[in-house]
This record gives structure tokens, sequence and C-alpha cells, in this order.
């Protein structure tokens, strides 16, 4: 069994007058069995940031972005967890839902959480 945690971490940079937004999420094999993820590219994890008002998507972090185009795998012990992490730089300032999505087949794992950037 595979469950998922996703953190926010907006912080701010006075200097420089800019902002990044943390994101890290957390799946962790809570069976009894080796789990294998298996990924078709090197992304292991998106994370997508939607208005709270509006539902709209406001920024997602594999746009623009490329993968190495590699089959790869990681193994999961029972009790063991992987962490995947993501940077929003300078996001708007407001209210987000963020979805984080592991990028592997065959198991759908995400997780949500609310960030507020000010």
């Amino acid at each position: 069994m595979l469950s998922t945690t996703l953190s926010a971490t907006a912080d701010s940079d006075a200097d420089d007058d800019t902002s990044a937004v943390q994101l890290s999420l957390t799946v962790s094999n809570e069976g009894v069995d080796p789990l294998t993820l298996r990924f078709r590219t090197g992304q292991r994890a998106d994370f997508i940031a939607h208005d709270a008002d509006t539902g709209g998507q406001v920024w997602q972090h594999a746009e623009g972005r490329m993968f190495t185009q590699v089959l790869g795998s990681e193994t999961l012990a029972p009790g063991e967890s992987a962490t995947y992490q993501g940077t929003w730089s300078d996001p708007p300032t407001g209210s987000y839902r963020v979805v984080g999505e592991l990028a592997a087949e065959e198991h759908d794992a995400t997780a949500r959480t609310t960030v507020t950037v000010e």
C-alpha cells in the first residue's frame, strides 16, 4: 500500500523582493512487501498549482522542462519512503491549492495542500 503526503513552504527574500514555494511529495510503502516504482522518464513527480478562488491552473512544475528519456525504477522496502522536491520560483501573491502527483507507472499517488504567498 502506497501513501502520500505533500508539504509546501512559501519563502521570501526581502533583499531582492522575490519569493519561492518549496514543495515536497513523500511516498511511503505501508505494505509488508517491497514496492517497485517504475518510471518512463527521469521525471519522478509533478506539482500543479491552482488558484484557490477560481480553480484555474496557474503553474505546473513540469511545464517547459525536459526529462531524460530513460526507463528507471526505485524499490521501497516496507516502511521506507522517498521524497521528491520541486520549487515554484517567484509565484504571484495569493492562495493556491497545490497537487503533487507521483509519475510512476501503475501507481496513482497524489496529495494536496494549500499555500498562501504574501
